[in-house]
């Protein structure tokens, strides 16, 4: 009989186009070797490069959800689009219920397209309820505005805008993805075309400096680093490695990416690409 491998849940929508959201998360929890359990909070229509429709799958079907996979048991947790205000409260609820877990909370606010995939009202809950249960929260520059309550203009900002977020409980990482043209050791895009990914702790400033990778098929980024982070967790890294593996597991899932659809405009990226090295 084989050795179980780590479990790992994720908590976040489905994407009918398999580029984002649950399915992203699926593929690369495999491609870590980890076993993947999921809980949607949403049901949504989506090409390769449009959401067009979302659907919540309300709160009671999801807490059964958790409950199911809180039998089954995980090692880590990946949260993602959570849609409302009722969502955001089910699932602080059952995390305050669970015996410690690391979790990783991609703040999914908007969709790559543009839009919005978190009601306006649920914010105030992500800060107050849910950010003080998390080991690490994950936002782009935008993503990290919101919860800061601050703008984001160069090195000094996002700085500033990590410190105020680890108040409110968790580490985070302000990845440079859609970043600002800033100089290396921030958030942001350099003039060398290298990207910066800032993790703040609550002790100390580590920069993850990587190289831009040019591709118009980048749907999904941010699902699939969410996930390898709480993979690595769920390998038992320590959490700045988890957080570095992470960082190149997605360079070369950026470098595998293909497109998707009838004009090859919009595309994925491939988290099986990324596999080599992970560990």
């Amino acid at each position: 009989m084989a050795t179980p491998p780590p479990r790992v849940l994720t908590i976040a929508g489905s994407d009918s186009g398999g580029c984002s959201g649950v399915p992203a998360d699926l593929r690369t929890f495999a491609a870590y070797g980890v076993h993947g359990l999921c809980a949607l909070t949403a049901v949504t229509a989506q090409t390769a490069g449009e959401v067009k429709a979302v659907e919540p799958v309300g709160t009671e079907l999801l807490r059964r959800q958790l409950e199911a996979a809180a039998e089954i048991g995980f090692d880590a947790i990946k949260i993602g689009m959570l849609t409302d205000a009722a969502t955001v409260e089910a699932v602080a609820d059952w995390l305050e219920a669970l015996p410690p877990t690391p979790a990783v909370f991609d703040p999914v606010f908007r969709s790559t397209s543009g839009a919005a995939l978190l009601e306006a009202e649920a914010l105030p809950l992500v800060v107050e309820r849910l950010l003080p249960r998390l080991l690490l929260v994950t936002p782009n520059l935008f993503e990290a505005e919101r919860l800061s309550g601050m703008a984001i203009g160069g090195p000094d900002d996002a700085r500033t805008a990590a410190r105020r977020i680890e108040r409110l409980g968790p580490g985070v990482l302000i990845t440079g993805g859609h970043g600002y043209s800033a100089a290396a050791g921030s958030a942001g895009c350099g003039a060398s075309g290298e990207l910066t990914d800032l993790l703040f702790d609550g002790n100390r400033f580590e920069a993850f400096v990587h190289p831009r990778i040019r591709t118009p098929w980048r749907r999904g980024t941010g699902c699939t680093l969410s996930a390898a982070i709480a993979a690595g967790l769920g390998w038992h890294l320590p959490l700045e490695r988890a957080v570095r593996r992470a960082v190149a597991f997605v360079e070369r899932a950026l470098r595998g990416s293909y497109p998707l659809g009838r004009n090859g405009r919009h595309g994925a990226l491939d988290p099986m690409a990324g596999r080599r090295g992970h560990r």
